[in-house]
């Protein structure tokens, strides 16, 4: 499946240049300058404020790092990702996927539907769903530890991450893996049977931008808050 819009103006928070250039020695150079951090953003001390200005009460963990990385994008230098790269072949089960990945893609659409009370409790928002999302050239950088209120303000705010068909959400982009160079991209989502599909985006800046904007918004928070795993999440979800 191949999404395409005609859309060619982006957020101004989504303006990123990227430089390509070739030295003597045959070795690839990529200067980026990238804009997609939100500045002067400051969240209130022990709590997180959300995009939709609400604010919520956090729970520090019990062990805190004694320092902490910001997770910027920047040139990975392992040479892993010179090109597109899919989705990591896993080994754990005969289907290829974790336990919280199962889970998720049965219950993918649950939790869509209770995105309300997600989004009012920062240890179910802060729940890890950490899909290997990354760009040639950039690896993970900028896209690690997302959690599910990470995935709910994006699925919100970045219309095409929602697949639709008769103005009804078919399925929800879970993966993202690209080119910002060249565009090409191989993305998946999940649709309402669990099943998952194979997806292109046209353009894609727009796509990994924006996840990546949500992503480090919430980049200490991750770090020093406590977190329901996704099995708590469901499990709470379910007795209210």
């Amino acid at each position: 499946m191949i999404l395409t819009r005609d859309e060619t103006h982006h957020d101004t928070e989504e303006i990123i240049a990227f430089f390509f250039s070739i030295n003597t020695r045959n070795q690839r150079t990529i200067t980026m300058i990238v804009e997609t951090k939100e500045k002067d953003l400051r969240h209130p001390e022990g709590k997180i404020l959300l995009r939709n200005g609400k604010v919520l009460d956090c729970y520090p963990k019990s062990s805190q790092p004694q320092t902490i990385i910001p997770d910027d994008i920047g040139l990975d230098l392992s040479c892993e990702y010179l090109r597109i790269k899919g989705e990591p072949k896993k080994t754990i089960h005969k289907c290829g996927r974790e336990p919280w990945e199962e889970l998720f893609f049965s219950e993918a659409f649950f939790l869509y539907d209770h995105k309300e009370q997600i989004l009012a409790d920062s240890r179910m928002f802060l729940t890890p769903l950490p899909f290997e999302n990354n760009l040639a050239y950039s690896g993970t950088s900028g896209l690690r530890n997302a959690t599910l209120g990470v995935y709910l303000e994006w699925w919100d705010e970045c219309e095409h991450a929602v697949i639709k068909m008769d103005d009804q959400v078919q399925a929800l982009t879970y993966f993202i893996a690209g080119s910002p160079l060249s565009g090409g991209n191989h993305c998946s989502a999940v649709d309402r049977k669990g099943e998952t599909i194979t997806i292109q985006f046209s353009p894609f800046l727009p796509i990994w931008s924006s996840f990546m904007r949500i992503n480090q918004r919430y980049d200490e928070a991750k770090r020093i808050y406590q977190a329901y795993t996704l099995e708590e999440t469901i499990s709470k979800l379910r007795k209210v």
